[in-house]
């Protein structure tokens, strides 16, 4: 399909996007990709770091791990079989996992949260679930889910530590904001009071990473959490969806942080698109939501296709050292996303770790272009060059762009993107405020593309 026939078969024969995605321009339509590289139907040539959350890991079409998955394919058996590569899968989390983690349970796409909640509810007693999030300039957001009357389903009610942590820390000697007087509102503060406002007894806290890999505002703060956790009677659940699997230069981002959650939901979404979540915990807490009868909701036992593709991509990771190379990536990141903040003022900051990093956009050095606006020029002018970075719609400010090499790719391949990029943000600079966004992106074949 060209980009004429994309074009007519969308506007014929789909409902357009009503969350309002229908207002951006298509993208071109994927021919073939191997590792970061995509060729899309009119010939034109990309990396792809960050524009598929899919391939964060192995790329794409792996070829290990294609093969494995084609032979999966001829060996689909019963559920009355127990699954070899499924008893692979959860020996290879134990082998993986941060020491007391050791036990897994693989759930339906989506419903690891859930099934979390629901042995921490089993384990503590207690019903509500607080969840904390961590932007990029350290402001904490907490909500918590409060379970219904009937145990069943869960309200969410928003509670931000911006507007609920203004009380004075209880302790600066040990809390993190006292460490780093980092300006933001304390944690610890934040905890109480979104502690306060829970309507049961809380049996957890759910932490999920920010975009750039890091789980808070700073150094000490996960470790805070977790003492407030215990000293509460409550457990600590990280979710590594996005940072695990040595994404962050580490195994898994708790590590960073020096401390072990007592539940960890990780989501396996691997170059070919198979999926499988799991949810790892202690023997000891396994044992104790066992004990107790707990009754998780909609547990599902496993897609044997999508078990051989995470067992198979866990054995590329550990073989092929990518943690390693993930790490040194980083490094690397580190130092061009930096030296690019310091030539243009459009950066208004740098964030992340490993093959995750974010740039924070500064609408006020490309003349107040409005900070969506800035962000969809710069994506869609890399998208020309032969850059494909993550759709800026996906974050609320509409400031974050994501820089995320596949764990794979090669030095040279870095490079040649991190060239588009700052060549993209010179030009940008270059024109001033004279950059807005035009309801036309349609691509010629050949234009600004990578040499064949």
């Amino acid at each position: 399909m060209d980009a004429y026939e994309v074009q007519e078969t969308v506007d014929r024969w789909t409902i357009p996007n009503l969350s309002g995605q229908s207002r951006w321009p298509l993208r071109p339509a994927i021919a073939h990709a191997q590792g970061p590289i995509v060729h899309d139907t009119d010939g034109g040539r990309y990396l792809d770091f960050g524009a598929n959350p899919t391939g964060a890991i192995l790329g794409h079409n792996h070829p290990r791990y294609v093969e494995a998955v084609r032979r999966r394919l001829h060996a689909i058996g019963q559920d009355s079989f127990l699954d070899p590569d499924a008893l692979q899968l959860h020996c290879r989390f134990g082998e993986i996992l941060t020491a007391p983690l050791q036990k897994s349970m693989f759930v339906s796409q989506g419903e690891a949260p859930r099934v979390a909640a629901g042995i921490a509810r089993a384990v503590t007693g207690g019903a509500d679930v607080l969840t904390v999030s961590a932007t990029h300039d350290g402001t904490l957001c907490f909500q918590y889910l409060a379970a219904a009357a009937s145990g069943q389903g869960a309200a969410l009610i928003t509670r931000n530590a911006a507007n609920s942590g203004d009380r004075d820390c209880p302790d600066p000697s040990h809390c993190s904001c006292g460490a780093q007087e980092c300006g933001q509102p304390c944690p610890w503060a934040a905890f109480e009071a979104a502690l306060r406002a829970c309507e049961q007894r809380p049996a957890a806290l759910l932490m999920t990473p920010s975009a750039g890999g890091a789980f808070g505002p700073g150094a000490g703060w996960t470790r805070a959490m977790r003492r407030l956790c215990h000293q509460y009677g409550m457990l600590l659940i990280i979710d590594e969806s996005a940072t695990g699997y040595g994404k962050t230069g580490r195994m898994w981002g708790y590590q960073h942080d020096d401390v072990v959650p007592d539940i960890l939901i990780v989501s396996a979404r691997f170059g070919a698109g198979q999926s499988i979540d799991a949810v790892c915990t202690a023997p000891d807490i396994a044992d104790q939501a066992s004990a107790a009868n707990c009754r998780l909701p909609s547990v599902e036992w496993h897609d044997p296709v999508a078990c051989t593709a995470a067992l198979t991509t866990i054995d590329i990771v550990r073989e092929e050292e990518l943690v390693s190379r993930a790490a040194a990536m980083g490094e690397y990141l580190n130092m061009r996303l930096g030296a690019m903040a310091a030539d243009t003022p459009l950066i208004g900051a740098v964030h992340g770790r490993g093959a995750m990093y974010a740039i924070e956009l500064s609408p006020e050095g490309a003349g107040n272009i409005p900070a969506r606006g800035l962000s969809q020029a710069l994506v869609h002018a890399c998208r020309h060059k032969g850059l494909l970075l993550q759709d800026p719609t996906r974050d609320a400010s509409g400031r974050i762009i994501r820089v995320a090499p596949p764990m794979v790719s090669t030095e040279t391949q870095v490079d040649e993107g991190m060239d588009i990029l700052d060549r993209v943000l010179r030009e940008i600079t270059g024109a001033s405020g004279a950059w807005k966004t035009s309801g036309q992106d349609a691509r010629q074949a050949g234009e600004d593309q990578l040499p064949q």
